[in-house]
């Protein structure tokens, strides 16, 4: 018999993260202002990134994902970075993105706004990694690029694809380094330092051509045979098949379990493993299934690969319907989401999305949600009704009022009774009809929000649909809807500032403007989080103390108004911050400033043709010519009659103008039958008080003062003194009736 010499026992290392000074040196030298690390799965660019990277002096660093792919993600993380920097971004980068009705659709803005605040915190690198995770959304990807335009820093980008804006011309003027798979391919020395001497590896290094995942991993295998001709993704699944059977029975479970997890933490691993969770880590990172010494992680393709051996097994369905369960539970969205479709469990779309929408929509992730809608919708069969509230919520933040209403009808129509969505479906419709001016079937829509809500944010919103719809549309009494809101208005600074918009603003129909105090709301101004909110209130104060005749007052809400347009770049807001402009300056008597106000305006209406804009131009605009007597150019601007639907008191308060117009020029019968109209109409105050000052103008031309001292005392009761002082500038025959009375 022949002895058998013992094997030496083999010690696996901890640790097969092997150093690449080759690599260092080259990007220590590089002097490009982007360097991409461009090559397939498992070539070491993370790892090279991060070893490189560590070094490196100021540097922002986003490891992508698949929800980078969202505008609001990848943009969170690039402005936690800046604060990590010393920089001051997130704060403000959460409430822009507030701001906009769809931030998926405004990657430009937001990328132009982060783009300072990354430069003021001096930021010397911005490091993406995985950047083939944002490959497929072309919203980051111009994010990026206008990043690389107006950024000082350098960047490093990891990557499996080519980024769109890397192009040939930069590679070659020296612009854009490429290190691609050639260069990341271990070497023959850098594989020995690996697997050590080896020969019953040696068919399987030659096939793996130095592909470093491959390496890495055979490094934990023992003799294997030859296999010819693998392809690299198959030999990658080969190399961790032989590694995934090596391992025992309860190990094998465990790694899928590590893969099904919302994250790798010591509390999340402590929570699902007990006292088994630190020799399956131990045991996970021998076998190369897991990396990283102070934080555990797997690698995409070993993740893919275990989720493949879980989709064999008999009771998968059942593990990752409880992984979605405990995703949810974790707040990890993009994970839950993320198993429902790879596993095909079209009957979780719904529950899932009952969980995701709220927190997904509160934080402007539309992206992400309109990408799932779309898988779900491209599936087999008729995707659930939940489909249809992401669909139209996408639809009305991008401003297609009559395809939400659509959508969302046909939502609410198959949505059962006590679906969490429901109340969210009936404001989406609330809001495109107020928009479309259809306002009963507005309000309708908003009380069927407020019943159904679940939470203070949804009511507040279905109760503040209907106060501000019942108040423009001068359809119903809103008190009750403003009693609620003075219950709810002390939650948050936004819920007090809601509250008061929609107090001042039913004051102009209701009460009129004395005693109006701002105080405790302006207390709340600077520690709103919603600029949306901010804004309403900062226009609507603007407004009525200009209809007080507190011109130098209301300027102050107007600065307020206009910064928060420019800060978060509000483009729908700006006619209305020009618009309120031109009002304030007019009643300031500054014809220069008004006028060219207004005119910005005007050129933002012929440009973007918003009729409601030009109904208020044509109103300010005579009111301008009148007070510089020219009359009859005044009456060219008003003698038309509207197209536009608007609410009754815009169409009132033109109506009342070109009273006030006639009047002047002696149209004294004319001006009474549109002054009667006027208030026929509408029931707004300052409508009311306008009109009244067309009957003072042409009694005063009739040689009568006590019209006059009625406009004076209702404007007083009421405390709307603009009207009338537009009447005065307007008519010398008014000026003189005032000062007889005065005598």
């Amino acid at each position: 018999m022949t002895a058998v010499a013992p094997q030496p026992k083999r010690t696996i290392p901890q640790r097969r993260i092997i150093e690449r000074p080759r690599l260092i040196k080259r990007l220590e030298n590089s002097n490009a202002r982007t360097i991409l690390l461009i090559a397939p799965a498992g070539y070491g660019k993370t790892t090279l990134a991060r070893q490189w990277g560590s070094s490196l002096a100021r540097a922002i660093w986003v490891s992508a994902t698949r929800s980078h792919r969202d505008v609001v993600t990848f943009s969170e993380d690039v402005a936690k970075g800046v604060d990590a920097l010393g920089g001051d971004a997130a704060s403000f980068i959460e409430q822009y993105m507030r701001a906009r009705p769809n931030p998926q659709r405004a990657a430009r803005e937001i990328a132009n706004a982060l783009a300072p605040r990354i430069e003021n915190a001096r930021a010397q690198w911005l490091v993406i990694d995985d950047y083939h995770e944002l490959a497929e959304s072309p919203e980051v990807e111009e994010m990026v690029r206008i990043l690389r335009e107006r950024l000082t820093c350098r960047f490093l980008v990891a990557s499996r694809v080519q980024p769109e804006w890397a192009t040939g011309r930069e590679v070659i003027h020296g612009e854009v380094e490429e290190i691609g798979a050639e260069d990341l391919a271990l070497t023959p020395e850098e594989t020995t330092q690996v697997l050590g001497r080896r020969p019953d590896l040696e068919p399987l290094i030659e096939q793996a051509k130095g592909w470093p995942a491959v390496i890495t991993l055979a490094a934990g295998l023992k003799a294997v045979g030859s296999r010819e001709d693998a392809l690299p993704t198959m030999l990658h699944r080969y190399v961790a098949e032989e590694l995934f059977r090596s391992a025992t029975e309860s190990t094998r479970d465990g790694l899928i379990s590590l893969a099904l997890l919302p994250d790798l933490s010591p509390a999340r691993l402590k929570h699902c493993f007990a006292e088994s969770a630190e020799p399956l880590v131990q045991r996970a990172h021998e076998l190369g299934f897991l990396s990283g010494d102070d934080q555990p992680e797997m690698h995409p393709l070993l993740r893919d690969f275990l989720l493949t051996k879980l989709a064999e097994n008999p009771n998968a369905d059942e593990r990752v319907r409880r992984a979605v369960q405990d995703a949810l539970d974790a707040e990890s969205w993009d994970l839950g989401l993320d198993l429902v479709l790879r596993f095909e469990l079209r009957d979780l779309v719904d529950p899932v999305l009952q969980r995701a929408f709220k927190p997904l929509v509160r934080s402007g992730r539309l992206g992400t949600l309109a990408s799932f809608a779309e898988r779900i919708r491209t599936g087999p069969g008729f995707p659930p009704p939940a489909v249809d509230v992401v669909e139209a919520e996408v639809a009305l933040r991008d401003g297609q009022f009559e395809l939400a209403a659509e959508i969302g009808a046909r939502a609410s129509s198959r949505l059962p009774a006590e679906h969490t969505m429901r109340s969210r479906t009936h404001s989406i419709i609330g809001r495109a009809e107020f928009f479309l001016s259809d306002f009963a079937a507005a309000e309708t829509a908003f009380a069927a929000a407020a019943t159904s809500a679940e939470d203070e944010t949804d009511e507040t919103e279905g109760v503040f649909g209907i106060a501000t719809t019942r108040i423009f549309a001068e359809t119903g009494d809103p008190s009750t809807q403003l009693a609620l809101l003075s219950k709810h208005r002390h939650l948050t600074p936004d819920h007090l500032l809601r509250y008061w918009t929609a107090d001042f603003t039913w004051r102009r129909w209701h009460g009129g403007l004395r005693g109006l105090k701002l105080a405790t709301p302006r207390q709340a101004f600077k520690r709103a989080a919603d600029p949306q909110a901010r804004t309403s209130f900062a226009y609507g104060a603007a407004h009525v103390l200009g209809q007080r005749g507190e011109y130098t007052q209301a300027l102050e809400y107007l600065t307020f108004f206009s910064n928060d347009t420019e800060l978060f770049d509000l483009a729908f807001a700006r006619p209305y911050v020009n618009w309120m402009s031109a009002f304030i300056n007019l009643g300031l008597r500054k014809a220069g400033a008004a006028e060219r106000s207004l005119q910005l305006v005007e050129e933002a209406v012929e440009r973007d043709q918003h009729p409601h804009h030009d109904l208020n131009c044509r109103i300010l605009r005579a009111r301008m010519l009148l007070q510089t007597d020219r009359a009859d150019a005044a009456l060219e601007i008003v003698k038309h009659e509207p197209t536009v639907v608007a609410f009754p008191s815009w169409l009132a308060e033109y109506e009342a103008t070109r009273a006030l117009v006639l009047a002047c020029i002696g149209e004294n019968k004319l001006a009474a039958e549109w002054s009667q109209s006027a208030t026929g109409r509408s029931g707004c105050l300052e409508v009311i008080v306008l009109a009244k000052a067309a009957d003072a103008v042409a009694a005063s031309r009739a040689g009568s003062s006590s019209a006059a001292v009625d406009l004076f005392c209702l404007a007083e009761e009421l405390a709307i003194w603009d009207p009338v002082l537009c009447a005065i500038r307007s008519s010398r025959d008014l000026l003189a009736a005032v000062i007889v009375e005065e005598t």
